[in-house]
């Protein structure tokens, strides 16, 4: 498969990219770098415009099988305006793979039809979460495995957390598959690229570094600016190194507080997030959910 490797958030490791690049190639895939992919305008992965015509590179290339993003941070936001202009036929764009605060254009192709994966990052994929003699984690061969066959269903092992997910009264439901980093996500709201719930919907989210007040106050934000009439279910995953300091509630008790008056679903999964891992699932497919897991693609 051809992968074409751009930077549409922050600046990457340029060590960390040509490392995976090798071992990716040596494993029988293409590999293209994009024209700025070591751009570098503050902590950003270039300029708006360069990180733009990169991606178009990426999108107009029939070559091209997926395009992965080097790293997360900060930036692509930025980006959603001048998209949000362009023609493209969305429907057929080779899919985009990143996750973190590459939400923002994840989020962005999900509602528009196009293939969005949620999944470790390129810089990360030779160098983390890394099996003994492995050339590649595991995270980035359930990727590899994604682009291969997108009709494969992802299986995700969850643990009931609040009284609505205790009595199963999803199983075999249809939802949406939409979100991310809830941070990120939360930063769209109040603008042109807000996330919106259109159909019963499910919300995988993860987050890193934040306090338990600053993620109380994202998922009140989030609550209050979608229609949560078709939010069935919030599946939490790795929210990792968010420190608890002195307060005297787990997040999932947190989170379930706010569910709970709303009718909502909260499972906890632990297979997606910054943490040990990072398994990849398709934003905007449809999954179902069945006792303990939730299915997510095969359907579409």
């Amino acid at each position: 498969m051809h992968f074409y490797i751009t930077a549409p958030s922050s600046c990457v490791e340029p060590e960390d990219i040509l490392l995976a690049q090798q071992q990716l190639e040596q494993r029988g895939h293409q590999v293209s770098l994009s024209k700025h992919i070591f751009a570098q305008h503050r902590y950003l992965a270039g300029r708006i415009e360069q990180r733009l015509q990169d991606l178009y590179t990426g999108w107009q290339d029939a070559t091209v099988d997926a395009i992965w993003c080097g790293r997360g941070g900060t930036g692509a936001a930025q980006l959603l305006p001048a998209l949000s202009q362009s023609h493209l036929d969305w429907s057929t764009l080779p899919p985009l793979i990143g996750y973190s605060d590459n939400t923002a254009l994840l989020h962005f192709l999900a509602q528009r039809g196009a293939a969005a994966l949620h999944g470790p990052v390129f810089q990360e994929i030779a160098s983390k979460n890394l099996p003994e003699q492995a050339l590649l984690s595991q995270d980035a061969e359930r990727v590899l495995d994604c682009i291969a066959d997108a009709q494969k269903i992802q299986i995700f092992q969850l643990e009931a957390f609040n009284h609505m997910a205790h009595l199963h009264a999803l199983q075999d439901t249809a939802v949406q598959v939409l979100g991310g980093n809830l941070t990120v996500l939360c930063t769209l709201q109040g603008t042109a690229h807000a996330l919106t719930l259109t159909r019963p919907s499910v919300l995988l989210l993860e987050d890193v570094g934040e306090a338990y007040y600053s993620l109380e106050r994202s998922l009140t934000q989030l609550l209050q600016s979608i229609d949560t009439q078709h939010l069935k279910a919030v599946v939490m995953g790795d929210f990792y190194n968010c420190p608890q300091k002195n307060v005297p509630h787990a997040l999932p008790q947190i989170f379930a507080e706010h569910l709970n008056a709303l009718g909502v679903a909260l499972y906890l999964c632990r297979d997606f997030g910054h943490g040990a891992h990072n398994q990849a699932f398709w934003l905007g497919k449809t999954a179902r959910f069945a006792p303990s897991k939730l299915l997510i693609g095969g359907t579409d």
